[in-house]
């Protein structure tokens, strides 16, 4: 495909930048190099971030396609480790073997030594901490740590950075989760990481807002290529075949006084769809969450549903806190908060109950007034008396 002027106009300054790239000593430090350069990309786009990058770094491929030069194979040789995979095999393949640098056949070679995992007693935020290792390190470059911040209850990253100093970084780890009794510190399965992370990193490139660290975005290229290397969860791993909400009924805490029959497992099902990623974290903030945000505005659920579901969600925290092992305090403060909750609850099913502005409280407003959203029938002569004109 020939490049046009315009292409050659846009990347003319980006290249002349570049310059240093082409004097770079290691794979590792032509990786940071690229990412940087497409975290650029990324940060600029107001939408469809990963897209943005993925052209970047395909309108790259094609200015350098053809030049023997030595910034040339080096970026190309950097794009082969750190774009996104469709690219990186064209940047691959568009290489000359005459300019590629002499740690070329080091990219993508980093492997996974060490995984560990630091959170708070809920897993509300967690830090991964992921060491790489080249076997070449003198042409490979220097151990390096990838870490990620990540937030379930946000589910997104809220950061993530690279350093050269992974013995450093777990110390500092070691130390902070020894002096504070909240934090949790273990090691993990680079897979289990690798399921953890990747659907964020998604989640957080839709985001209106970046998260607000330039680390993210200049880093984030490279994250992306690590954890490719790494393996994916088993389907036993990730807890396929396992209905949460069935092992909850067979449990003493679904055991509840006077509930009307169905309405302990409606509102169960409930609950394991909006904690779908880990139906067994709760937290204060999670349950707040749940309850304020989130139900009032996609549930559907009949009003016996709504009038039972605190004290179901009660009994479903402290199941799942027995299950997890979580200490009793903690199990208690997400109790406490539920029920501090309750007003604010109330309050916003009953703002919503009069103004439905999503499809999901429109259903929920059709049931409280007896209505069967299957009848077709039904549902339009109560959307004609009910909806604004």
């Amino acid at each position: 495909m020939s490049v046009s002027g315009k292409q050659q106009e846009f990347f003319a300054p980006i290249l002349a930048a570049c310059a240093p790239i082409a004097a770079v000593d290691t794979a590792l430090d032509a990786e940071f190099a690229v990412s940087a350069l497409l975290g650029g990309a990324y940060a600029a786009a107001d939408e469809q971030r990963a897209a943005a990058v993925a052209r970047f770094a395909e309108d790259l491929v094609e200015v350098l396609d053809g030049r023997e030069d030595a910034l040339a194979g080096a970026l190309l040789a950097g794009l082969a480790g750190v774009a996104p995979a469709e690219v990186a095999d064209r940047a691959r393949a568009a290489s000359n073997a005459g300019t590629q640098p002499v740690w070329a056949a080091e990219i993508g070679t980093a492997r996974c030594t060490d995984a560990w995992a630091m959170s708070d007693v809920y897993g509300d935020q967690t830090e991964f901490v992921l060491v790489f290792e080249f076997s070449d390190r003198d042409r490979g470059g220097a151990p390096h740590a990838c870490c990620v911040l990540t937030d379930a209850n946000l589910g997104v990253v809220k950061d993530c950075w690279t350093s050269t100093e992974p013995e450093r970084v777990l110390a500092d780890c070691r130390r902070s989760a020894a002096s504070n009794d909240d934090l949790q510190l273990a090691e993990v399965a680079p897979s289990t990481a690798r399921a953890a992370i990747e659907p964020l990193l998604a989640r957080t490139d839709e985001l209106l807002e970046l998260p607000d660290s330039t680390e993210f975005a200049e880093d984030r290229a490279l994250l992306l290529a690590r954890l490719a290397t790494l393996p994916t969860a088993s389907a036993e791993d990730a807890g396929a075949g396992v209905d949460p909400v069935a092992e909850f009924l067979a449990a003493p805490e679904a055991e509840i006084d006077d509930a009307p029959d169905g309405v302990v497992e409606a509102c169960a099902r409930l609950i394991a769809e909006y904690a779908a990623a880990d139906p067994y974290r709760w937290s204060p903030t999670a349950a707040e969450r749940f309850l304020v945000d989130w139900v009032p505005t996609s549930a559907v659920l009949d009003p016996e549903c709504v009038d039972w579901l605190p004290t179901v969600l009660l009994a479903f925290v402290t199941y799942a806190g027995r299950r997890r092992g979580l200490p009793e305090d903690a199990v208690m403060a997400t109790q406490e908060a539920i029920r501090e909750d309750l007003d604010d609850f109330a309050a916003a099913m009953a703002d919503t109950a009069g103004n439905a502005v999503t499809a999901a409280q429109v259903a929920r407003a059709m049931l409280t007034d007896g209505v069967d959203p299957t009848d077709q029938n039904a549902v339009r002569t109560w959307l004609a008396s009910n909806l604004p004109r």
